[in-house]
């Protein structure tokens, strides 16, 4: 029993709220707006785009990759170079049924209050407008139990909706829309489209709107619309916000009264001593109508402070860099993040996860999602995969949401505009919801998912913009990597024990057993299996991995009192021999015990040759040759006879060889495993024998 127990030890849009206005300086967003501005969801609607087709407006920017005059590169799918095939949405109608039918009520969307206390780092805003009025709200949800479909709701305000928001560090939301500027007369003849920004405030962390400023970025930067925002927070500590235009252009109509120049990208970095902007920071990145994008439909923050743009007609990914690393993108380089192979992949909206993976979608009843990388690290992306297939995402070049969580889950925008997105029209139809993709590794390999949440009426709602607050309190999701326990090297093996590595995997906690693990909300699931935790430390989890899940790549994750703390893939084998050794390093003296006399049994080294007239047998311990029988052992480089080999009794994933010592081999003698396919255990592993 004492052995045993050592043993174990080892291997363990919207009102405005001020009234006054000073007297403007151009260029600068020093001011609210004196107006009550609200979405022009009628152009909004009219402004529907095509990939494919070859933008033409007059001294345009000109993409790197020649585009044709008709769309002749469409992407094969299905030919993803992956382990994994891409994720494919259940249709949204089937999750309606199954929702409804589990909930018996007509309505899928929740209606529980977000509990306080909720960081918004949980909480996924969304804008809901209505299609038949001025109505509109922003809509926060919450997945309180895992499952990728919303459980708690809040409305953070009824003030008319927007066509995409963000949510900075501080909480601050910032919603932006286009408006309809009547200029102070009756006369429709002189309206004139305008950018807007509200900067919106929760203070006392109900989740609703306390108060709100309202932005004019038509009168301070010359900006017809505004489409597209993210929030950042500077090396400084200092808040800012991006806004572009969307710079539309009907190629088929240049007199369509939804065109407009080519788009204009603002920074407003926050002035905590006003609450509102800093002058003195706050600039335009691109200049309306300078043509150096052609379109700017999608923001997205690189890790690395870097802003990327999703240009439609260009069929590229452009960059704004942070040319001095202060953490604020500041100068746009002339040559694309990436440039896209096929006409089909026309990027409508662009997300980046915690690691600089980049998230893009085109438009089309049967379309699909990107994951693109930078490879080789030299700052532009040099492939992409297709991570979703059969995405049903209306051509409108406004409404849309695409956006990640610090998990590394991706929630994309469907149906944006629901029935009023005719089929005549080139449209979809369908309701308008948020979809989840788990990509528990966060490497861009997306999981099959589920309808987060639908829009509460498919017939007069939209859904627009997607968001998530930042996470305040946990450090992003770090890196692990995986193996067998025993030699520290090589996969992870089916049946047997694993050690994850890495840095705060436990946020500092340790313990020894499973008990321990349960106690202190330890947990670990492989391709979302949970499987036992035996001990742990900061830079180590040990676990028994259960033989179901086979061999092959898999997501790891550990989770700390339901925070991810850790992620990544991690292969798995079904042969991987290694033998615990007492420095447990992998290498060194073998975990041993003689097992050729009962009077002597469990003595540990160093081993007699002989006991009596027969040769000892040692029991080896390790883990990783049970799959791969049977085995062949070397004791001092010669073949040493077994007796059994397979499973140790009363320890999960624990392995055993009964070996006999060969004539002639004394002192330290280096042993072997080789299984029945060929692997073979660690070479610096051995136990002493004495004459």
């Amino acid at each position: 029993m004492r052995a045993r127990s050592h043993l174990v030890a080892i291997v363990s849009a919207l009102s405005l709220l001020t009234v006054f206005t000073p007297p403007p300086r151009a260029g600068r967003a020093q001011a609210p707006a004196a107006k009550n501005y609200r979405p022009a969801l009628s152009r909004a609607l009219a402004a529907r785009t095509h990939a494919g087709v070859t933008p033409k407006r007059a001294g345009a920017y000109l993409p790197q990759r020649k585009r044709a005059d008709k769309q002749t590169q469409a992407r094969p799918l299905n030919l993803s170079s992956r382990q994994r095939r891409p994720a494919r949405p259940v249709p949204v109608s089937k999750s309606v049924e199954k929702t409804r039918a589990l909930n018996q009520t007509s309505s899928p969307t929740p209606s529980a209050a977000i509990a306080p206390g909720t960081p918004l780092s949980r909480v996924l805003h969304v804008a809901q407008l209505s299609l038949v009025s001025p109505d509109g709200t922003h809509e926060e949800f919450v997945d309180r139990d895992g499952d990728l479909q919303a459980d708690d709701r809040s409305t953070f305000d009824a003030r008319g909706g927007s066509y995409d928001i963000a949510v900075g560090r501080t909480g601050a939301r910032y919603e932006v829309f286009t408006a309809l500027d009547d200029r102070g007369t009756s006369n429709t003849s002189d309206d004139v489209t305008t950018g807007v920004l509200v900067l919106a405030t929760d203070s006392n962390g109900d989740y609703v709107r306390d108060s709100a400023s309202t932005f004019d970025l038509g009168r301070d930067f010359q900006l017809p619309s505004a489409v597209a925002v993210v929030a950042g927070t500077s090396r400084a500590g200092r808040e800012f916000v991006v806004v572009s235009s969307g710079g539309y252009y009907n190629t088929e109509d240049p007199a369509d009264p939804n065109n407009e120049d080519s788009p204009g990208v603002v920074l407003l970095v926050r002035d905590p001593s006003t609450g509102g902007f800093d002058n003195s920071r706050s600039r335009a990145l691109v200049t309306v109508g300078d043509n150096r994008l052609f379109n700017a439909n999608g923001l997205a923050l690189l890790p690395n402070g870097n802003l990327l743009i999703a240009d439609f007609q260009s069929n590229e990914l452009r960059v704004i860099r942070d040319t001095n690393d202060d953490g604020v993108p500041d100068s746009l380089d002339s040559r694309p993040y990436y440039a896209f192979p096929f006409d089909t992949d026309a990027p409508l909206d662009v997300a980046a996860n915690a690691r600089g993976v980049v998230f893009t979608h085109s438009e089309g009843n049967d379309t699909y999602m990107l994951a693109v990388y930078d490879t080789d690290g030299d700052g532009y992306a040099d492939t992409d995969e297709v991570c979703v297939e059969g995405l049903s995402i209306d051509n409108n070049f406004a409404l849309h949401g695409l956006t990640v969580s610090r998990e590394g889950t991706v929630y994309v925008v469907q149906d944006a505009t629901g029935e009023s997105d005719l089929e005549a029209d080139g449209g979809n139809g369908g309701i308008p919801h948020v979809y989840a993709f788990p990509d528990p590794a966060l490497n861009g390999i997306l999981r099959d998912g589920d309808a987060f949440v639908l829009a509460d009426d498919e017939f007069t709602q939209a859904y627009s913009g997607l968001s998530f607050g930042v996470e305040t309190v946990l450090p992003p999701v770090a890196h692990l990597s995986m193996t067998n326990s025993a030699s520290l090297q090589g996969g992870a093996p089916a049946g047997g024990l694993a050690t994850i590595t890495g840095t705060g995997l436990t946020r500092g906690r340790s313990g020894a057993t499973q008990a321990d693990a349960t106690a202190r909300g330890v947990r670990v699931t492989v391709e979302g299996l949970e499987v036992p935790v035996l001990s742990f430390d900061d830079s180590h989890v040990h676990v028994f991995v259960p033989q179901s899940l086979g061999a092959g790549a898999g997501s790891v994750v550990v989770r700390v009192n339901g925070g991810v703390t850790a992620a990544d893939d991690a292969n798995f084998v079904n042969a991987n021999p290694g033998l615990f050794t007492i420095p447990q390093t992998g290498t060194g003296e073998a975990v041993a015990l003689l097992a050729s006399d009962l009077l002597m049994l469990n003595t540990r080294a160093p081993f007699p040759a002989r006991t009596g007239n027969n040769a000892s047998v040692v029991s080896l311990f390790g883990t990783g040759w049970r799959n791969s029988l049977p085995v062949k052992v070397q004791i001092g480089g010669k073949s040493a006879k077994v007796d059994y080999a397979g499973p140790s009794g009363g320890f999960n994933g624990l392995d055993q060889v009964d070996v006999e010592i060969p004539s002639g081999v004394t002192g330290p003698a280096a042993v072997v495993v080789t299984t029945a396919s060929g692997s073979t255990s660690h070479t610096g592993v051995f136990i002493t024998v004495q004459q």
